[in-house]
Order: structure tokens, then C-alpha cells, then sequence
């Protein structure tokens, strides 16, 4: 099929594009699997599943349950069975799936959905981790009959999980035959999580909060519990620790750390000496994001991790006996967002601007072989369009990377500017959305201004506050800046687009800096403000992050210094604001809280500007990620009535 054959992306492509989530390997890297999931919009939810088959063959991965809803596969250490997750309207399962398909239940009926699923190294026991109510009873009683809660600790509920003050993660052990049943494995009812088992079976390592002021910040520690014993901490409760993976020998744990008290900060892959509580930073000189649920250990003296560079997400390897020594593994001009590697084979879930999320196979070489793609016969059907890369010089030194997709024809193209959130990058990811808007006829310019992530610790420090441990610009100067430098690049550099139709969207921060962009600037006819805060001095004080995230940008709470949080606030600067805003949010974000958009949405009313509140029930600050099929394809189409509108000649 020739370009010119392929039909335009449609809003109901959302339920025909499907994502990759993880890929892991059988013990002696043979066998695969891989969990998929499709936004259902006839069914209004997510069709999950498992799909497993040998690495080398040509034959299609099999998928375990099309009926049901599966998820975090776990091959035994031991032999060729499969452990997955099962989401029934009885309760969650865990099952085991032989290599001949017979299958067999380790855990039926469990009232709690499973979050975390780990073999015992010898295969004869699983661990899985559960949100447990305190008291269920609670739960279970019709909302207007259910007695008052009488809090007296931050941190109660967190957006997308609910209430977690009495909600704590708990470890249980159960036997893999499912003779006996499961056992509670975590003492005090403190919320542990990331369980990850010593390689002798004796013991396992997770991460807790359990010191003084545990509610006021995000600091937390690894500790060891033996089976039969008391958890002992290994760390010094001054870091945030992410999931310790043990080497095959249990003497070291690879993990990620970010410094809290200097955040924003990368998180960067760092072993733990757990005789000792040693920490090495492996990437203290590369400084960039490394993603700790994808440790793998190659060999005794190698941790690969997937980091963010640059646009890109790519595997590197960090040598544990020469910190500071890595080299790439795979990369490229895309996003390598998970992998597994054992047996001397490697499998990586590979996407790109006009590739939808794909599994390959990855030789000694480099050479590959894509395994499966769930998305590629819709994606050979659409056009799809490749970005133009350019690196923008904003100011002496600084150079911010700029990716921009055009539609077809000659122009002018009206172009909308989109913003990413808060500690991410954009680059070279595919999106939907991107190439729906494209479809449209609008080109789509995309960036990494200073204070994203990708680019190291102190590009992201930029945008911290005057008052924070390192300071910064602040929120809206530093930030606002380098956008409106690459626009006016860019609008000077392509006579094909229109500079009189210019649109500006983005979510979370990227709702901050829509507000911000609109008020500082006349570039603009027109805005998309979603899920963010307007009113720092306000979210300070509902935010599921509260306290600890903006003081740590602001150097200060809201109380003692609340010019800082004003002088940030995008609603500081609301008279300013003159194009069409479309705000939107959902009812539930605890994130930020709806009361964001409600300020923002009364200061235009009051002013007479042209704005609307666009308002989705029963959806939290994961709206556009994971939110529910129907309301993610209304929002879809909103987005483009708005800007078809707002951008017209």
C-alpha cells in the first residue's frame, strides 16, 4: 500500500492501536511473554492480556485468556510455567500456566486486586503484594451509611488508587501448587512494596517508609526481611529508593535513587551493599533518568536499565566494579520502553513516530527481529508521519531539541504547540494523538524546554524556584522562554506554516505553561489547558503530593513563603489572558484537584474571555494514559472540534 492509499487517523483508532506493557523471558531466555492491553470503547474498558510463545519461532504468540483480563507474567526460575494475574468479578487469581497449556490456580477469589507477583528463587512459592483495607467493612457499606474518617496523617489518598491511609501494600507468600493457603508475609501494617527475593529464598528486599515525618515527604528506605523474622533497614531514610533487584549472588542490590532534598533530580541506577548499606551511584557522570522497574542483571558485574536521553529511550549497561562505565545496548532514534535479557538472548518492547509499540528480538550483533506487532496492519493502513528533528539554540550554550510532523499539502498549515507533563520528555514516542491531530490538518510542533526531563539534573533544576535548594528560574520565565524561542524558529524557518494559527495544548505542567504561554505572549489564537495547576497556593494544600513536591521546587511550604507559590501561578497573570482557553480536567484528579480548574474557569468568566470548562466524571490526573475507552474518545474528539474551530483561516 503507497502513501497516498493510506486513510487518515481517526479518533476511534484509539481501540485499534495496542500497547505493549512488559516483556520477560523464560530462565534460559527461550520462551516470551508479553502483556498487551486495547482500549475497548464498545465495552468501555481495557482488554489485557498475556501472550507467550518460544523467542525463535514464527508462529504468533499465543494469548493465554482473550476472555479475561491478565496481566504481570512471571516465568518460574525452576521450569517452562507461566504465573499471571487474573482480574475475575470473583476476586483476583493467580494461575500457572504449563508449557502443554494445563493451568492451575496458586490464588482464587482474593478481594484485593494483586499488584505485585514474584517466584520464589527455587519455584515453589510465590509472593504477591495486595492493598489491604484496614477495615473492609468500611469498604463495604453504602457510601451514605459509611462512618466519618478522622485523619490525623498527610498522604491519605493518592490520585488513580483512592484512599491509602488504610489501604497499606502487604506481602503474602503462598505456595505454588495452591495446597495450602496464603500466608502474610509483611509485619506492622506498613505499606511495603517492590518485593524482590534474596537469590538464597531465605529472605527479600523491599521499600518502606517507616521513620518520623513518613507523611511529609517521599524519602523512603530498602529494607531486608527474613521469612521468618523483623524487617531490618539497609539505607539511611535521606534518598528515594526504587525497586532493588539482588545480583545472581544476593551481595549487591541494583536500584535507583533520586536526591529528594536537591529535587528535581534524575533518578539515577546506583548497587547497595546490603552487609555494609553502601550506596555507588553507577550514573552519577551520565545523569539521566534511569527507569528502575527495568534492572535486569546481565552478569555479576553488569546492571542494564533503560535511561532517558535526549527524546530517546534507549538500554544501557553500567559496569558495577568501574562506576561511571556504560555503554549502549540498544538505542536509536526511538523508545526502548522495556526489555528482559537472559540465556544469552535479548527481547525489547521497541515503538517510534510512525511505529506503534512492537516485540523484538535482539541478536549478539544488534541485528532485529520483530517478534510481534499487534498494531502494524493498522498502522500500514493510516498515514503516518515522521517528525523533523532540529535543535533550537535559546540562549548561549543551551540548545533545546525541537521535533515538528506536518500534514500533507503545501500550506499554510495551522500548527499547535504541544506540551508534555511535569519530569517527562517528548521526542521520539508514537502517539495517537499527535498523528490524529496531524490527520487534521494541523502540524504538530513538540519540545524539551529546560526543566525537562532526558537532558540531566541540572537542565531539569532550571525551572526550580529563587528559594530552592538549587535554585531556579521558577516556573513560567525560563521555561516560557525557550518555547516561544523555538516557535519563532521555527515559524521563521517554515514559510509552509501559518503564524497566525497558532494553538497551544499540554497537560499537568504542560497546563501550567499553556496558562502561562497564553498570558506572557500574543503568539497564540488559541489554548487546550489540561489537568493543571493554575493556583499553586491552593493545590498546595489538596494535592495528593502535598507537602513534599513543591516545596522541594519552591524551597519553601505555601506557608512560609507564599510569594513564591504566586509568583508561579499562572492565575496571577489571568487578566492577561485573551484567546479561547478550553480547560480541562476531571472530577477525581487528586493531583490536581478540580478546584484548579474551577479558579482558573471563574477569573475568565469574570473577565468576559471566551473559555470553557470541559469537565470528565469519575476520571482522575490519568485521563489521557488510562482512562475509561468512552471518556479518552470524547476527549478526542472535543480536542479536535476545539482547535478545528479556534484555528480555521
Amino acid at each position: 500500500m503507497t502513501s497516498t492509499d493510506r486513510q487518515p487517523v481517526l479518533p476511534a483508532d484509539l481501540g485499534r492501536f495496542a500497547d505493549i506493557g512488559e516483556v520477560v523471558l523464560s530462565r534460559d531466555g527461550a520462551r516470551v511473554a508479553v502483556s498487551v492491553s486495547l482500549p475497548d470503547v464498545v465495552m468501555n474498558r481495557y482488554r489485557r492480556d498475556v501472550l507467550a510463545g518460544r523467542l525463535d519461532d514464527a508462529a504468533p504468540l499465543t494469548p493465554l485468556d482473550p476472555k479475561g483480563a491478565v496481566r504481570l507474567p512471571r516465568w518460574s526460575p525452576a521450569d517452562d510455567r507461566l504465573a499471571v494475574v487474573v482480574d475475575r468479578p470473583g476476586g483476583c487469581e493467580v494461575r500457572l500456566v504449563a508449557p502443554g497449556g494445563s493451568v492451575t490456580t496458586a490464588v482464587a477469589g482474593w478481594p484485593d486486586p494483586v499488584e505485585e507477583l514474584a517466584w520464589s528463587p527455587d519455584g515453589a512459592r510465590l509472593l504477591f503484594v495486595v492493598r489491604e483495607p484496614v477495615d473492609r467493612a468500611w469498604y463495604e457499606l453504602p457510601e451514605d451509611r459509611r462512618p466519618p474518617r478522622r485523619l490525623t496523617t498527610l498522604g491519605y489518598r493518592e490520585d488513580g488508587v483512592g484512599w491509602t491511609v488504610d489501604r497499606p501494600r502487604q506481602a503474602y507468600l503462598v505456595d505454588a501448587d495452591g495446597g495450602a493457603a496464603p500466608t502474610k508475609l509483611s509485619i506492622g501494617g506498613f505499606d511495603d512494596a517492590e518485593f524482590a527475593w534474596h537469590p538464597d529464598g531465605r529472605s527479600v528486599f523491599f521499600v518502606g517508609k517507616r521513620h518520623p515525618g513518613a507523611d511529609r515527604s517521599i524519602v523512603n528506605d530498602v529494607f531486608v526481611q527474613p521469612l521468618d523474622g523483623e524487617p531490618r533497614r539497609l539505607t539511611g531514610s535521606d534518598l528515594l529508593h526504587s525497586s532493588p533487584v539482588p545480583s545472581p549472588d544476593g551481595s549487591l542490590l541494583a536500584l535507583t535513587v533520586t536526591d529528594v532534598a536537591g529535587f528535581p533530580a534524575a533518578a539515577h541506577l546506583a548497587v547497595l551493599d546490603p552487609a555494609t548499606g553502601g550506596l555507588t551511584d553507577l550514573a552519577a557522570e551520565f545523569d539521566r533518568d534511569c527507569a528502575g522497574s527495568s534492572i535486569v542483571w546481565t552478569d555479576e558485574a553488569t546492571v542494564a536499565v533503560v535511561v532517558e536521553d535526549a527524546g530517546a529511550m534507549a538500554v544501557h549497561a553500567f559496569s558495577v566494579t568501574e562506576p561511571g562505565s556504560h555503554r549502549l545496548l540498544v538505542g536509536g532514534q526511538r523508545r526502548i520502553t522495556a526489555f528482559d535479557a537472559r540465556g544469552g538472548r535479548t527481547a525489547v518492547v521497541t515503538s517510534g513516530p510512525v511505529d506503534p509499540p512492537a516485540l523484538a528480538v535482539v541478536a549478539p550483533d544488534g541485528a532485529e527481529r520483530v517478534r510481534h506487532a499487534p498494531a502494524a496492519a493498522v498502522a500500514a493502513q493510516r498515514r503516518l508521519v515522521a517528525p523533523r528533528h532540529t535543535g533550537v539554540p535559546v540562549a548561549p550554550g543551551v540548545t533545546v531539541d525541537s521535533w515538528l510532523v506536518r500534514p500533507d499539502g503545501a500550506g499554510p498549515h495551522p500548527v499547535v504547540v504541544w506540551l508534555q507533563g511535569g519530569g517527562t520528555q517528548y521526542g521520539w514516542q508514537f502517539s495517537h494523538e499527535l498523528q490524529l491531530l496531524v490527520s487534521a490538518g494541523h502540524a504538530v510542533l513538540y519540545l524539551n524546554p529546560r526543566g525537562s526531563a532526558g537532558y540531566g539534573t541540572a537542565w531539569m533544576r532550571t525551572v526550580a524556584g529563587p528559594h530552592a535548594a538549587v535554585p531556579g528560574s521558577g516556573w513560567g520565565v525560563t521555561d516560557v522562554a525557550d518555547v516561544v524561542a523555538v516557535l519563532r524558529a521555527t515559524l521563521d524557518a517554515s514559510p509552509d506554516l501559518d503564524p497566525d494559527r497558532v494553538g497551544v495544548m499540554g497537560g499537568s505542567y504542560g497546563g501550567l505553561l499553556t496558562a502561562h504561554l497564553l498570558a506572557q505572549t500574543d503568539l497564540f489564537r488559541a489554548g487546550w489547558a489540561e489537568r493543571g495547576p493554575y493556583d499553586l497556593y491552593s493545590d498546595a494544600g489538596t494535592k495528593d503530593e502535598a507537602p513534599w513536591f513543591f516545596q522541594a521546587y519552591l524551597g519553601a511550604s505555601h506557608l512560609d513563603d507564599a510569594a513564591s507559590y504566586w509568583q508561579a501561578s499562572p492565575l496571577r497573570l489571568v487578566p492577561q489572558i485573551t484567546a479561547p482557553l478550553a480547560i480541562v480536567h476531571s472530577e477525581e484528579d487528586r493531583r490536581c484537584s478540580i478546584g484548579q480548574a474551577e479558579e482558573l474557569f471563574m477569573a475568565l468568566k469574570l473577565l468576559d474571555r471566551e473559555v470553557e470548562l470541559i469537565r470528565f466524571p469519575g476520571e482522575g490526573h490519568e485521563l489521557t494514559r488510562s482512562g475509561s475507552p468512552v471518556h479518552s474518545l470524547q476527549r478526542l474528539e472535543i480536542l479536535l472540534e476545539w482547535f478545528g474551530r479556534r484555528l480555521t483561516p
